[in-house]
């Protein structure tokens, strides 16, 4: 049989376990001081110098910020109860600016000695087992928007098609294609005041925040991509021209006017493809190749909503999309796709369309 003294842990191996852990733990004596707190527990209260931590004031230390109220109530009322709580999970905020975190808190009280052990009262300290769980929070809430935001997208396209359906071949009535587009730019201001109001999605979250680290990269990309999308549809009418197939009477058309409102229409549909579908349909699906299918299935909803406009045109959008999907994942905002599809698409749409 092993003696007992040789089953019992030595201080440096204690300290090594807590050191592993991935959650953290912090001992806090009856006097209200911390005197101990793991490397896990200082990443999490974003702790850089443990020594300046322990020894000092639990309460002067993490409960001196007035917002984290679910956070101070928990160890306040525990404190003068002298009460074990439940485990609970509370939001937390080291400092005003800082970002929020989502904490899963179980305290356990410190046994009493016998002599304070009479006085009920006494508090005796507690060991504190904090789990992070801000990113599973993340996710889920990330996961509650995208679908909420997917089914108002879903609603508004099918009322959409319904209603063009109805006009062209039920009444019909054939509108011009800029109805159809003020249709698509209107259904992408309500989706935007869906995602201001109701989700917590962030500006940078939709591509509206460009990186400032990949700007200069970005934009130079951004040029030569244009420039060679541009030269490749001159190069094409031309081709055609000179092989005899004439999709217009003239060669080019489009006007300044027309050119000025077109970089509007871009920046609507842009943020419409890329910061609504595809940032939900990418957040959504948890699968393989997860970009890639976000890319494809964006294009396709894109291109559906075109369907008013004939399947040539549609056809363009598909192929535009697609392009443009690729560069929106690799650039990570979307300015760059709202440059290129005011290039590219009006280009195209002078020359075929």
């Amino acid at each position: 049989m092993i003696p007992e003294s040789q089953l019992m842990l030595t201080p440096d191996q204690k300290n090594m376990i807590f050191e592993n852990m991935s959650d953290g733990v912090m001992t806090i004596d009856a006097f209200g001081t911390v005197t101990y707190l793991n490397s896990a527990c200082a990443s999490i209260f974003e702790v850089e110098n443990t020594e300046k931590v322990t020894g000092a004031s639990f309460a002067d230390c993490f409960l001196s910020n007035k917002k984290n109220r679910a956070f101070n109530k928990l160890f306040e009322e525990c404190i003068k109860n002298n009460k074990r709580p439940e485990k609970t999970n509370v939001r937390y905020r080291s400092e005003p600016g800082s970002s929020i975190k989502h904490l899963n808190i179980a305290i356990s009280l410190l046994q009493p000695t016998k002599s304070e052990s009479e006085d009920e009262k006494t508090f005796p300290g507690m060991i504190v087992l904090i789990e992070d769980t801000t990113d599973r929070f993340t996710l889920r809430q990330r996961e509650h928007d995208c679908a909420y935001i997917f089914a108002g997208f879903i609603i508004c396209t099918s009322l959409f098609l319904l209603a063009w359906s109805l006009i062209r071949f039920t009444l019909h009535i054939y509108l011009k294609s800029s109805t159809y587009t003020f249709i698509i730019e209107c259904i992408t201001f309500a989706l935007f005041l869906e995602i201001v109001f109701m989700t917590s999605f962030s500006m940078r979250d939709i591509g509206l925040v460009p990186k400032w680290t990949k700007f200069k990269k970005n934009v130079l990309e951004t040029l030569i991509l244009a420039a060679i999308g541009c030269l490749l549809l001159l190069l094409s009418k031309v081709i055609l021209n000179f092989i005899g197939i004439r999709i217009k009477t003239y060669f080019i058309g489009g006007s300044l006017h027309g050119a000025y409102i077109y970089i509007y229409t871009s920046f609507i549909q842009e943020f419409l493809a890329r910061g609504v579908i595809q940032t939900c349909v990418k957040s959504m699906m948890r699968i393989k190749y997860q970009k890639t299918f976000g890319i494809i299935l964006t294009s396709l909803m894109f291109s559906l909503m075109h369907i008013p406009l004939g399947f040539y045109f549609m056809a363009c959008a598909l192929v535009l999309s697609l392009i443009l999907g690729y560069i929106y994942e690799r650039q990570g905002d979307i300015w760059g796709c709202v440059f290129l599809h005011w290039c590219c698409g009006y280009i195209g749409m002078c020359l075929y369309f």
